[in-house]
């Protein structure tokens, strides 16, 4: 175990968007695992992430406030205006569990589908989502999400809306070791990647990158090597196995020994199907994505930009 996997408490909270009281009571009832150091607790990463993925098919249990919203989606669901079946959400973002646990917390049924972004958009044009969270970047537009709905998802009446924006970029070593601040710079012999697996975010934003500089992927040491999640990335860089991988500040902030350099803004949005029976589901999270309540609770996802929550990217 690396010295940069344990977390405290309040590290898990941040981690995990809920309050530290909830965190003691996840360890004491052995949902999560956890380590003594003395007499203090200690969390591994890869617990963590086991304890997230236990929650992908059940109601998420995040904590998240979001009064008006709920009152009013509470009192659209007594007057029997919104379906009882569960609105099953997919994508790996933590802002799917977030409007997952809105709607649970309103009294709707959701559910989760942990997939990546691209498999995301593939399970809502098979049927097996009502809506997706993604965050895949487009060279050739310079945009995010629309232009793979587009492709992924024909035939079906969507809407797109905008949650938050924010930067990727590289996770390198604490002090850069390799200078690593460009795109081209992990085309430099001897740069090893800590790559993630094909359909994620950031594997698709490196493809994309790789293409603009006409570059081979097997021109990139590592490449071919991936991993199953951020964090596993992460911490090859951290252990020095790796000297980069793809990903966000939030998801470096989880491990010591790594900093990061933004290079690229990109959108998370979220993607949902249009049709007579889920019209009540599109108001509904209109209604949430509108609420003050759910723009605090995404906020804590700093830094990030939620200058467009709400506003709709796209329509068909």
């Amino acid at each position: 175990m690396l010295p940069g996997d344990l977390m405290n408490a309040e590290d898990v909270a941040r981690y995990l968007h809920v309050g530290k009281n909830t965190v003691y009571q996840l360890a004491k009832s052995g949902q999560l695992a956890s380590y003594h150091a003395g007499r203090k607790l200690r969390f591994a990463l890869e617990d963590i992430e086991a304890y997230i993925a236990s929650t992908h098919r059940v109601g998420v249990e995040t904590e998240v406030e979001t009064p008006a919203a709920a009152d009013d989606l509470a009192c659209a669901a007594s007057l029997g205006e919104l379906p009882v079946t569960p609105f099953v959400i997919a994508g790996g973002d933590v802002a799917a569990d977030m409007v997952a646990s809105a709607l649970n917390a309103a009294g709707t049924p959701a559910t989760r589908l942990m997939r990546n972004s691209y498999a995301s958009l593939v399970n809502l044009y098979a049927g097996d989502a009502d809506a997706a969270v993604v965050h895949l970047y487009d060279q050739r537009s310079n945009s995010c999400n629309v232009p793979y709905v587009c492709n992924l998802v024909p035939g079906v009446s969507v809407v797109v809306f905008r949650l938050y924006g924010r930067e990727q970029g590289l996770i390198v070593r604490e002090g850069n070791p390799r200078h690593l601040a460009t795109w081209g710079s992990l085309l430099r012999e001897g740069v090893r990647i800590s790559n993630r697996q094909k359909g994620s975010g950031a594997r698709v934003l490196l493809d994309e990158k790789l293409r603009a500089m006409d570059a081979w992927s097997e021109s990139l040491e590592g490449y071919d090597r991936c991993a199953p999640t951020a964090s596993t990335a992460i911490k090859r860089v951290a252990s020095g196995a790796a000297d980069a991988a793809i990903g966000t500040s939030r998801e470096a902030n989880g491990v010591k020994g790594v900093e990061f350099v933004p290079l690229q803004k990109e959108w998370v949005d979220l993607v949902a199907v249009k049709t007579p029976a889920s019209r009540p589901r599109i108001r509904q999270l209109k209604s949430l994505l509108a609420s003050e309540g759910f723009r605090e609770t995404l906020g804590v996802l700093t830094p990030c930009d939620l200058s467009k929550l709400g506003s709709i990217a796209y329509e068909s």
